[in-house]
């Protein structure tokens, strides 16, 4: 309700938070659970509403999958479904986006079937955005908030339209990653039924703009905000966004709207299990040393903050308590202090758990060891790519031999690792790809990549940022062009990921791209093993599973002696000085060479690496339903590698 000034009395409404399509099924939205707990801290009632759920049972769970498949995210599918209802003026004809851009540059992922389930959600999203509009009182409500990241944007502005257009009193918010810095501010001039657009970090901000509006106090000001003059016009935030610096002060993760939400619709949770997410730290401490030339990611607050390990650790264990034991961690990057006491305490449970962290790929074998007793079973360690050069191109601080140690102690640690090789790099020759074709021969027993993608230069990435210097020219991925009916340049500024195209292409890179995707095909398909027992005589057997027939290697002392010292990255000379009073030079030598012409032993420069996995343990990098099923097991070497715990190599 209104007064006579057309502002709302305090007391008179509640907040409600919204999340539309599209968004994986399994997961709850972290953001709207920690808004309505800020909210609740300071006695203002709100409700989340996860509209994307009622979206897949709305227009079936096949034509949600087509939707909502990341193998073809860049299409920007998801929002191209509700452009029309969004903008109020529906394509006549579809086929320009369907028959070009999809079935173009996409098309290896589709076949007639998948093609119609997209059209018939596009067909049904203005009559999805009239159910969700029914779905609600909306006279309960003063505010409501939409958080908009990736391909949430035209369905938040579809309900949102629709929403304005009946109760223009309601206090309409956008937040979000889609809504950052100057993305926030042209979505606000472009949509005048948007009244504020706040960009950042919203905990604090939030409670305070719902109470001016609720005592019709003025809202400018307010950091990170954008806000609709008296005549209708934008005024860009005055105070920058500000940033949670004490995590801990967070409110408590709350889920139970996500879970009231699927108990209205069974169909949705029969077939999706939920997964809670949590949160344990914001920012990236590598990307304040180094940003990694293609992320985009916190690109208004890249300082690394974390929870502390008693925080971490209690909520973590009430989520699991509370919402399920298998757990999707949100962090850029795992806090190095947590191999102190928050991982051991997780690993002395005695109720196991299921996480997902991601982590750099500089750890050593008793800080993954660890992981994997704690319940980190699945890990994302930004491996990248498999060539050296190319790493250093995008400045990850990590290198060939390092990664694939990060893949064999994981696998060994019984720790999924979920990893994408990237390409298209400005500096990159076909002959690092060439190279990098040669090792994945050697290493098809361990984790390959879930795929082979182009690098982007996303929003807030130093190659978004100064192009010039990379010697690359941008532009938003096509998909913009079919959601977004403004001009180039304000599409540009609503756009986060943007292709990036090379002043001089070099016309051998397809060669050497085509190289390695044809290798990491094979790796894909394949279920190779490796593996290393060793003896009590100090020899050693491995059985070699990685090609056509099966090879069986009896070692001799000596070179078992090496793959042992080479177990984590071991220098030529260092390793020759340890072993040579044991077995003399040329016998250290000719194991060496063997060993690397046998593909046990991977070398680069000077540096060296074992690759079979010991045992007992896994044969292979284990699946993700052997994750499930293997808890307990114990490793050759978990006890040498939990006694000594070096701090990770930043």
């Amino acid at each position: 309700m209104a007064d006579g000034s057309g502002m709302m009395k305090a007391g008179d409404g509640r907040t409600l938070l919204v999340a539309m399509p599209v968004a994986a099924l399994h997961y709850p939205v972290i953001g709207l659970s920690l808004l309505k707990g800020a909210l609740a801290r300071q006695g203002l009632a709100a409700d989340i509403r996860h509209f994307y759920l009622d979206f897949a049972d709305y227009i079936g769970f096949d034509a949600y999958a087509a939707v909502e498949d990341s193998r073809y995210f860049l299409a920007m599918v998801g929002d191209w479904v509700f452009a029309g209802a969004a903008h109020g003026a529906p394509e006549r004809e579809p086929f320009t986006f369907l028959n070009g851009l999809m079935t173009g540059e996409y098309g290896r992922y589709f076949g007639p079937q998948r093609l119609m389930g997209i059209l018939a959600a596009r067909n049904k999203a203005e009559g999805f955005i009239e159910h969700c509009f029914g779905l609600v009182d909306w006279s309960r409500y003063a505010v409501v908030g939409f958080s908009t990241s990736f391909q949430q944007t035209m369905a938040s502005l579809a309900l949102a339209r629709r929403i304005k257009a009946a109760h223009p009193h309601i206090l309409i918010v956008f937040g979000g990653a889609n809504c950052s810095d100057e993305m926030g501010v042209e979505l606000h001039r472009r949509y005048p039924f948007i009244d504020v657009v706040v960009g950042g970090e919203a905990e604090e901000v939030l409670p305070e703009l719902v109470r001016r509006h609720a005592a019709g106090l003025d809202l400018a000001g307010l950091p990170g905000s954008t806000i609709r003059a008296a005549d209708g016009t934008t005024l860009p935030a005055t105070v920058p966004a500000g940033m949670i610096t004490d995590m801990d002060s967070l409110p408590p993760l709350d889920y139970a709207d996500f879970y009231a939400d699927r108990a209205r619709l069974p169909a949705v949770a029969e077939r999706f299990p939920a997964f809670p997410l949590f949160e344990s730290a914001r920012g990236c401490w590598w990307g304040q040393k180094h940003h990694c030339t293609f992320c985009g990611l916190n690109g208004l607050g890249m300082a690394y903050r974390s929870k502390s390990q008693d925080r971490a650790f209690t909520e973590l264990t009430d989520v699991a308590d509370r919402f399920g034991r298998e757990i999707m961690v949100v962090d850029n990057i795992l806090d190095s202090r947590y191999f102190g006491d928050f991982l051991p305490r997780l690993a002395a449970l005695d109720r196991p758990l299921l996480l997902h962290y991601e982590v750099k790929a500089n750890l050593r074998a008793g800080q993954l060891a660890l992981l994997g007793q704690a319940g980190v079973r699945k890990i994302q360690p930004g491996v990248e790519s498999l060539s050296t050069p190319v790493l250093a191109l995008m400045r990850k601080g990590t290198t060939l031999l390092r990664n694939v140690q990060t893949l064999r102690l994981a696998a060994e640690a019984g720790v999924l690792v979920d990893w994408s090789h990237l390409y298209g790099f400005p500096g990159e020759t076909a002959a690092h790809y060439h190279a990098a074709a040669a090792v994945v021969p050697k290493i098809t027993h361990l984790h390959p990549p879930g795929g082979l993608h182009r690098v982007r230069a996303d929003r807030f990435s130093p190659y978004f940022n100064t192009p010039a210097a990379f010697g690359v020219t941008i532009r938003p991925v096509p998909g913009y062009s079919h959601i977004f009916p403004h001009d180039e340049d304000g599409t540009a500024r609503l756009a986060y990921h943007f292709d990036m195209t090379p002043e001089r292409p070099d016309e051998d890179l397809a060669a050497g791209h085509a190289a390695l995707a044809a290798q990491l095909d094979l790796w894909r398909r394949g279920d190779a093993t490796l593996t290393l027992t060793p003896a009590n005589d100090g020899t050693a057997v491995v059985e070699d599973g990685r090609g056509a027939t099966p090879r069986r290697h009896a070692l001799t002392a000596v070179a078992a002696a090496v793959l042992d010292a080479c177990a984590e990255i071991q220098g030529a000379g260092p390793l020759l000085k340890t072993l040579a009073p044991r077995f003399g030079e040329a016998a250290v030598t000719a194991a060496v060479a063997e060993l690397e012409a046998l593909a046990l032993l991977l070398r680069e420069g000077d540096e060296l690496l074992a690759l079979p996995l010991r045992q007992p343990g896994f044969d292979r990098a284990p699946r993700h339903e052997e994750i499930r099923t293997s808890w307990g097991r114990s490793y050759f070497h978990h006890a040498q590698a939990a006694a000594r715990m070096p701090e990770p190599v930043v």
